[in-house]
Formats: structure tokens, C-alpha cells, sequence
């Protein structure tokens, strides 16, 4: 390829980088430009091309030389920059991580809580407490926008709140369960005989009144509230006269209308945040649902019982202060192990970690800051006393808040399991945090308990929430849920 064909060469490549090109990629484009101007000038020179072909030649070789060293130093400035809000960003979440209490209802200045109420509501107390005996409590809903991705096979989920007055900030809490695939059901309208899941409806309305289990099927966008009770009317100005409240939604996965008669508008219909979703209007004005598909199947979904763990976050409203923790906690009934005392054997438990981590160094050492996803690995041993029962795991396979994997692992050291799978090493030796093949001092502490025995007796489940530290400069904190490998 001769020196002019190069330059175009290059030229045409620079052009065609899109809109997401990084300043790298822009720099490395311009420098290609610039050299293959360069060696355009030195082949015009050494061959008789002539003054103006020359210049022309010069300039294009300045011209991407200058683009080329802007890129290079805004490169450098952007990092520096990162450096300085990473540095910022982990001292703030360093200060801010603390291990986790298992009821959000414990009062005191210091408490990192989380859990669900028997509503099924997820609240955090976050210890923000201008009374040590005042605990400010926030419930969080779900952001329906988020997309969480599911880890090692449990649903992950995002929620939020935020806040005013005392403690006025932002909540944001990532959580993961064990929720059961949906299966499909009975037809709607396949009446409540024997054999059939579906319901009795007259002209294809069901009466909800009837049906015990409204709270766990109703679903609607218009029913987002938290807590509480939300009410709907008439239009205003009825103009046409409307008699019914009509809303959109689903019964049972199968999609169709709401409607109430509020017998007049100042009434109006209401809906209450109840236990696992909602309760409508009984009685007079009771609500009714009408399927869009009567033939439509229901879901079967055992989503109201689970056990769920995860991490939590609350940053002020002028962002100079973080707090966060982990939780673990079950949703609904799901059965505590039991009778453990009587196994003998070994059982492993493999599953995700998750959590909050700060390794914050203002004298030049690491920065970094976020939140991490892992694996978890449990191993037991059922030796038919509660005494010699044990438990060890490991905390491994990290990856960062910057997507990049990590060297690190948290060994949670090891435990006694009670007769009804309750396991913690709550001394402040609990764990220890290695990085890059080095081990800090044994620290922190870690809980757990086990779920759902099997026909064999063994547990199927682990939860477990830890806390560690490495050296002054460390902080983590995480929930695991782990499934016995069969």
C-alpha cells in the first residue's frame, strides 16, 4: 500500500467509528491518522510532490496529531477524576458498612436491619435515630423498571423508597429468592368441582368475595400502593353518567377487568395493601373480576412462601453519608429444618453470594467500592448431636461492582448447627477475608439457618448473612442462599 492510499485507509476507518466509540478507540484512530500522514510528508518530500501537496499532507498530520493529544490528556484527566470519586465514593461506603441485625424493629442508633413484616412488606431500619429508642423504619417497593438478573438460580429483584424529614434520603435494596417457576392451571371459567382449580362465575364475572385467596392474585398497575388503603371514584365530572369503576389488571395470571359499584362517587371503592398483595371491597360494593379470555389458564405459582437474602443501601439526600447491610429472612411460611439431631452424613449447600464492599486508602493504597456478586459453598455435617453438628463455607468467585472478577474469598469459619438448622459464629473471629492469596486476621462474624427438610430429612435450603473486615483499609458485608446439591 503506497502512503496515500494509507492515509485514506486510515481516514475512512476514523469515520466510521459510531457514537459509542471510546475516547481510547478515538485516540488510537487519530494516532493511525497521524502516522500515515506522517508518512505521506516523508514520501511527497523524498519523491517531488509538490509545495501544496506537501502542506496539505502537514496539516492533516497536525490536525490528528492535536485530536490525538487532547483525547490522550482528557483520558488521563477523566481517570484522575475517577480516582478521586472512587476514593470519595469508598470512604463513605466503608464508614457506612456494618454487620447485619435480623430484625429491622430493634431500636438503637447503630442497628443495619432488614427484613419482611407480616404484611410481606420489605422494610429497613437503617439506624437513622435522633432517639436511640425511635427507630426510623422505611418500607421499600419494588422498581418494576429494574431488570435484575436471577444469580445461581434464585429471582433477584430491586427495591426502593425515598425519604423526607428525619433521615430524608434514598433506599435501595437488591434481593433474591427462591421463587418456584409458574405452571399453568385449570382454565378460568372451569368452575370449582372436583378436579378443577378454575371458578364459578355467572356470565363470565367472578364475585371476589368468594374466593379466600384474594390477596395473592390480585394484580393491577393502578393497585402500586405500599401500605394502606388506596380509593378510586367516579369520574369527576361524571358527564356520562357512569355507575361502574373499571380497572385493568389480572386475577390468577389471567388478564381482564376490575369493576366496583361504589353506589355513590364520595364513597367510592377502595383497595387495601394486605399480607402478600391486596384485599378489595366485600359486601354491597364488592368487586368483581371479568376475564378478557375465560378460557385463559391460571397461573399456579408458589410465589407468597420464600426465603430471600440480599443487600440494602442508604445514601443522604445531600449524598455525604452511606449506610448498608445485608439480610436474610423468609417470606410468607416456609418450614424451619427440624429434627436435624437425628441425620448422620454430610450435606453440601451451593449457591450465590451477594453484598457491599469498601477498601478505602487515602494514603495511595486500593480504592474500590460497590457492590459484588459470589459463590457460596456450605458444608455440613449431621452427626446426631447438636454439639458435634457442623458447618464451614466459603465465600468465592467474586466479581466486582465494575463487572471485573475479583482474587478474593471469605471463609466463614466454623459453626455448630442446632436441632432446628439455626447456625452463627457470631464471635468477632468469624471469617476471614483473603485477596490475592493473602489472608487477613480472622474477623467479623456470619449467621445462617437451614429450611424445607427433604423426605430424607436433610435441608434443602441455606441462608446466612456475614460480615468481614481486611486490615484497617477493608470492609464487606454479604447474604447467601444456597440449595443442597443433590
Amino acid at each position: 500500500m503506497n502512503a496515500e492510499a494509507e492515509l485514506t485507509t486510515a481516514q475512512d476507518a476514523l469515520s466510521m467509528l459510531g457514537a459509542s466509540a471510546t475516547d481510547a478507540e478515538k485516540e488510537a484512530a487519530f494516532r493511525a491518522v497521524q502516522q500515515a500522514a506522517n508518512n505521506l510528508v516523508m514520501a511527497l518530500k523524498a519523491n517531488g510532490g509538490t509545495a501544496a501537496e506537501v502542506e496539505a499532507a502537514t496539516t492533516a498530520r497536525q490536525n490528528a496529531m492535536n485530536m490525538a493529544d487532547y483525547l490522550a490528556q482528557k483520558i488521563e484527566d477523566d481517570a484522575m477524576a475517577a480516582d478521586a470519586a472512587m476514593m470519595a465514593t469508598a470512604a463513605k461506603l466503608y464508614a457506612g458498612i456494618s454487620a447485619a441485625y435480623l430484625s429491622p424493629g430493634t431500636p438503637g442508633a447503630d442497628v443495619r436491619a432488614a427484613a419482611y413484616n407480616v404484611d410481606g412488606d420489605f422494610r429497613v431500619n437503617a439506624g437513622l435515630t435522633p432517639d436511640p429508642n425511635d427507630a426510623l423504619i422505611v418500607t421499600l417497593s419494588q422498581d418494576k423498571e429494574a431488570m435484575v438478573a436471577s444469580h445461581r438460580g434464585w429471582e433477584g429483584m430491586k427495591l426502593t423508597a425515598s425519604t423526607t424529614g428525619t433521615g430524608a434520603g434514598t433506599y435501595e435494596a437488591v434481593v433474591y429468592s427462591n421463587v418456584g417457576e409458574p405452571t399453568q392451571g385449570a382454565k378460568f371459567n372451569s368452575g370449582t368441582g372436583a378436579g378443577n382449580v378454575g371458578f364459578e362465575t355467572t356470565a363470565g364475572v367472578l364475585t371476589l368475595a368468594s374466593d379466600t385467596n384474594l390477596a395473592t392474585r390480585i394484580s393491577s398497575p393502578s393497585f402500586d400502593h405500599s401500605a394502606g388503603t388506596k380509593t378510586f371514584h367516579l369520574p369527576d365530572p361524571n358527564t356520562n353518567g357512569a355507575t361502574i369503576i373499571t380497572i385493568a389488571g389480572s386475577y390468577y395470571g389471567v388478564d381482564g377487568t376490575y369493576a366496583c359499584n361504589p353506589g355513590t362517587d364520595a364513597n367510592g371503592c377502595t383497595v387495601t395493601r394486605a399480607a402478600n398483595g391486596y384485599t378489595l371491597d366485600v359486601g354491597t360494593d364488592a368487586w368483581t373480576f371479568k376475564a378478557t379470555n375465560p378460557d385463559a389458564r391460571v397461573t399456579e405459582m408458589p410465589d407468597t412462601n420464600y426465603v430471600s437474602y440480599g443487600w440494602w443501601i442508604y445514601k443522604s439526600a445531600d449524598g455525604s453519608e452511606f449506610r448498608a447491610s445485608a439480610f436474610r429472612d423468609v417470606k410468607g411460611t416456609v418450614n424451619s429444618a427440624s429434627s436435624l439431631d437425628a441425620l448422620n452424613g454430610t450435606a453440601t449447600y451451593v449457591g450465590g453470594a451477594v453484598g457491599k464492599y469498601a477498601l478505602s486508602s487515602p494514603i495511595g493504597g486500593t480504592n474500590d467500592a460497590g457492590h459484588f456478586t459470589a459463590r457460596a459453598t456450605l458444608e455440613a455435617t449431621f452427626t446426631t448431636n447438636t454439639a458435634t453438628n457442623a458447618v464451614t463455607g466459603t465465600i468465592d468467585n467474586f466479581i466486582g461492582a465494575d463487572g471485573e472478577a475479583r482474587d478474593w474469598s471469605v471463609e466463614l469459619k466454623g459453626s455448630t448447627i442446632q436441632d432446628t438448622g439455626v447456625m452463627s459464629h457470631a464471635t468477632f473471629n468469624g471469617t476471614v477475608w483473603t485477596i490475592g492469596g493473602t489472608a487477613a486476621a480472622a474477623s467479623g462474624e456470619w449467621d445462617g439457618r437451614l429450611y424445607d427438610n427433604g423426605n430424607d430429612g436433610v435441608p434443602k435450603v441455606a441462608v446466612g448473612t456475614f460480615y468481614s473486615t481486611y486490615g484497617p483499609d477493608g470492609k464487606i458485608v454479604g447474604a447467601f442462599g444456597a440449595n443442597l446439591e443433590e
